[in-house]
């Protein structure tokens, strides 16, 4: 009888992932359907959304991803933040970990796993444990649960630092009813999409 309940659960996990996968590779096609314009106009929208945000507006430094392929664009940010006299952070991966480190200028940063652009070695890490931390996604429900890539990096770092005000962004057609989060899954706080701003309790 054990054995049947170790079976099933594990069943019920698989299930899990594959409804996980299928969201993936549902959100990834909308993203190579949107025409550069699209893509761009999009990306302003939710620039202007975050920029109002009293945790961007008021931070003396803000945790961003650096964004690739078809992710709402960060590097708008990153430059407005610089322009405006907000220190930037941006992550490594170490081993399991992620990590965050100062970069002023995009000469600090270097190509990294998966060929994501990362800050160099003489970055200084950053200690800023309450600052906001813009957070990739590939999907988000309204009631703050986000799928990420699987790696479970940003779910780790939060739980190591829970303090942070975790910001997700997304296209409209990012966010579900539903994401089959798992226990572990940490949520966030607030999403920007071109069209509102998601305030998840």
């Amino acid at each position: 009888m054990g054995r049947l309940r170790i079976w099933v659960k594990n069943m019920a996990g698989y299930k899990m992932n594959d409804r996980k996968e299928d969201i993936r590779n549902e959100i990834r096609a909308l993203r190579k359907k949107l025409s550069a314009e699209e893509k761009a106009q999009m990306d302003k929208k939710i620039l202007s959304r975050l920029f109002a945000l009293p945790d961007i507006k008021q931070a003396e430094l803000v945790y961003v991803y650096a964004s690739i392929a078809g992710e709402a664009d960060t590097w708008g940010l990153i430059h407005a933040l610089w322009i405006s006299h907000i220190s930037v952070a941006l992550p490594r991966i170490e081993g399991k970990c992620l990590r965050f480190y100062i970069v002023d200028n995009l000469d600090s940063l270097v190509p990294g796993l998966f060929g994501i652009l990362e800050p160099g070695k003489h970055c200084e890490p950053a200690l800023g444990i309450t600052s906001p931390v813009v957070t990739p996604g590939l999907a988000f429900s309204r009631n703050g649960d986000r799928l990420g890539y699987g790696g479970g990096y940003y779910d780790r770092f939060f739980v190591n630092e829970p303090e942070h005000r975790r910001i997700g962004l997304a296209y409209s057609f990012q966010i579900l009813q539903n994401v089959s989060p798992m226990q572990y899954d940490q949520k966030i706080h607030c999403i920007v999409t071109p069209e509102e701003t998601i305030c998840t309790g």
